[in-house]
């Protein structure tokens, strides 16, 4: 497990970060988190084929869980009396960005039977990462194959949609 948490898979994670926190919060407290979390799990990750997919979704749980905790609430009545909550405008934005759409859902649903090769590739595409950036944390060594792999599990994906 210490060979998988080395100086390369740490730096993989802050690129990562940086597009999960945005201008949010600090990206290196995502990566902390969810690294304190894998080590503090080790019997249950040690084997784990792809432990970056482990680190990377504590990361995102990190995130919501910061954007729940910071969320202002207003109450107000309705017609019948009964106490309301609405978010604080300010805050409809980024919470409709972290709610997913019963479509999303139904997507992730299908990308979860998936291999851990597509699961990955399909989700560093969804952060928006170049094919560079995604072929370095992917280790693959010829861009070719991040975009020819990019490519089979997007068509895999759609037939999973359609079935």
């Amino acid at each position: 497990m210490k060979e998988k948490l080395d100086e390369n898979f740490i730096k993989s994670l802050r690129v990562i970060a940086k597009g999960i926190a945005g201008t949010k919060m600090d990206p290196d407290e995502l990566v902390n988190g969810s690294v304190e979390y894998i080590l503090s799990n080790k019997d249950r990750y040690m084997d784990h084929p792809n432990i970056r997919a482990i680190a990377v979704l504590k990361m995102k749980g990190l995130f919501i869980d910061e954007i729940r905790k910071n969320k202002k609430m207003t109450s107000i009545k309705d017609d019948e009396g009964n106490d309301l909550q609405i978010v604080d405008e300010k805050q409809i934005d980024m919470s409709d960005k972290i709610s997913l759409s019963n479509e999303a859902n139904k997507v992730l649903s299908k990308i979860k039977t998936m291999g851990d090769k597509c699961q990955e590739i399909l989700m560093l595409a969804s952060e928006g990462m170049s094919m560079q950036e995604m072929q370095q944390i992917t280790e693959v060594k010829s861009l070719g194959t991040v975009l020819s792999r990019l490519s089979n599990c997007r068509k895999e994906l759609k037939g999973l949609m359609t079935s």
